[in-house]
C-alpha cells in the first residue's frame, strides 16, 4: 500500500511497517546541515538559491525546497518567530544575549559557545533566581504569523510537519548556570537545580501549549531535546535523572500531548540507553539523534531491548562512516541501519545530527540514493 509522506512518518513513530523507509533533512534542528557544510553540498549538487540559516546559535542551514525535493524528504519544519524585547541584544559581530540572558560566543565559521549567563557566579543566590527577568510565554512575536505559516505548510504538500520548540529544560538551566554549576548544584544544591528548572519547564510548556492552540490541526510532531550524555554514559546518575530531571520533562510532554494530538520527537545525543525506559513512560515516542557509535548505541541492541517501545530517528553514523568512509561504507551503513533498526517500523532515517563540514557531499547522497533504493 502506498502512503503518503505524513502517513509514512506516523507509521514509523507508532512503529508499524510503512511502504518504506521515510526520509529526514531539515526536518529538525538537529537533523539538517551545518551552514559551511551546505555550501559544499549546493556546490556539488549544482543548487543556485540563498542559503537560509535556522537556529542561530546553531548556525544550521534549513535546506531548501529543491535539496528536499531531490532527496524525496519527508518531513518539514516550522518554528516559532523570534522573542521580541527582553534581554536579546547583539554584543558584537561574534557574541550575543538571548532572551533568556544567556550569553553566546563564537569564532569565525564555528558554532556559537555558551560563554556566560546570568547565574554563572560563585555567590548566585534563591533570591537571584526568582527575582530574574524570566521571558514571557505568551510574548507576541512568538507567534507572529505563525498559524499562517503552518496552514501554508500543511496545503503545500503532504509532509509531516514537525514543530521545533525551545524545550529543553536541562539545556536551559545549563545555559543559565553553567554546565559544571549546574551539575553539581543537582547533587550539592538541588533546590536550585530544580528552581532553575521548573521555571524553565513550565515556561517551555506554556509557549508548547500557546503554539498548539495557535495551530495544532496543522501540526504532526513536536521536537525538542536535552542532551544527558556522553560518549560512555550518562552525565548524571539514573537515579538523579528520575528523581530531578524526569518529572520536569514528563509535565512539558504531558501537556504537549493534552494539547494536541501529536507525536514527540526527543534529542538527546550520546549513551542514553539507560534512560530509554523512563523517556518512553513518559511519552516520547522516537529518539533522535540515536548515536549508533556511543557505548551500548549499537542498533541490534536498542532495537531488541527497546524496540517495542521506542521509534528511532536518525542513525547514520556520523562519527566515522560519513565523514570518512568511502560511497559504499556509505550505502553498506545504510542498508544496516534500515534492516536492523527499520525492520517491522520505527525508523526514520537520516544522519546522526547535524551533517558537518568534513563529511563528502557525495557521501550524502550515497546515504539518501541508497536509503530510496534499498528501504522501499
Amino acid at each position: 500500500m502506498t502512503m503518503n509522506r505524513r502517513e509514512r512518518i506516523l507509521a514509523a513513530l507508532n512503529r508499524q511497517q510503512p511502504d518504506r523507509v521515510p526520509l529526514d533533512l531539515g526536518g529538525t534542528y538537529a537533523s539538517t546541515v551545518y551552514f559551511t557544510a551546505y555550501e559544499k553540498l549546493k556546490q556539488h549538487m549544482g543548487l543556485k538559491h540563498e542559503t537560509e540559516l535556522g537556529m542561530r546559535r546553531a548556525r544550521v542551514a534549513m535546506p531548501d525546497i529543491s535539496m528536499l525535493d531531490y532527496f524525496d524528504v519527508d518531513t518539514r519544519l516550522i518554528s516559532l518567530s523570534p522573542y521580541e524585547g527582553g534581554y536579546q541584544r547583539d554584543i558584537d559581530e561574534d557574541n550575543f544575549v538571548d532572551e533568556w540572558g544567556a550569553v553566546w560566543g563564537k569564532s569565525g565559521d564555528g558554532p556559537y559557545l555558551n560563554v556566560g549567563g546570568p547565574f554563572q557566579k560563585p555567590d548566585v543566590t534563591l533570591a537571584d533566581v526568582e527575582n530574574h527577568g524570566w521571558p514571557d510565554p505568551d510574548n507576541p512575536g512568538l507567534y507572529r504569523g505563525f498559524r499562517e505559516r503552518a496552514q501554508a505548510l500543511r496545503e503545500a504538500g503532504d509532509h509531516a510537519i514537525i514543530l521545533n520548540i525551545r524545550l529543553g529544560v536541562v539545556h536551559e538551566a545549563q545555559f543559565l548556570r553553567g554546565y559544571a554549576e549546574w551539575l553539581v548544584d543537582l547533587y550539592r544544591r538541588p533546590e536550585m537545580a530544580s528552581r532553575i528548572m521548573e521555571f524553565g519547564s513550565q515556561y517551555c510548556a506554556k509557549v508548547a501549549e500557546n503554539a498548539l492552540a495557535e495551530a495544532g490541526e496543522f501540526i504532526d510532531i513536536v521536537f525538542f531535546g536535552d542532551d544527558m550524555s556522553t560518549q560512555q554514559s550518562t552525565v548524571f546518575s539514573p537515579d538523579i535523572y528520575r528523581k530531578m530531571i524526569k518529572p520536569h520533562q514528563a509535565e512539558v510532554i504531558g501537556r504537549v500531548k493534552k494539547a494536541s494530538d501529536v507525536k514527540v520527537v526527543f534529542h538527546c545525543c550520546g549513551a542514553i540507553a539507560d534512560l530509554i525506559d523512563d523517556l518512553a513512560e513518559i511519552g516520547v515516542d522516537a529518539i533522535n539523534p540515536v548515536q549508533v557509535a556511543a557505548k551500548g548505541m549499537d542498533p541490534e541492541r536498542l532495537k531488541r531491548d527497546f524496540g517495542d517501545k521506542m521509534a528511532f530517528w536518525g542513525g547514520v553514523d556520523t562519527q566515522r562512516v560519513m565523514p570518512q568512509g568511502s560511497e559504499d561504507e556509505v550505502r553498506q551503513e545504510t542498508r544496516h541501519i534500515i534492516d536492523t533498526l527499520g525492520t517491522g517500523g520505527g525508523l526514520v532515517l537520516t544522519a546522526v545530527h547535524n551533517i558537518q563540514p568534513d563529511v563528502p557531499p557525495a557521501n550524502v547522497l550515497a546515504m539518501y540514493d541508497e536509503a530510496r533504493r534499498y528501504g522501499g
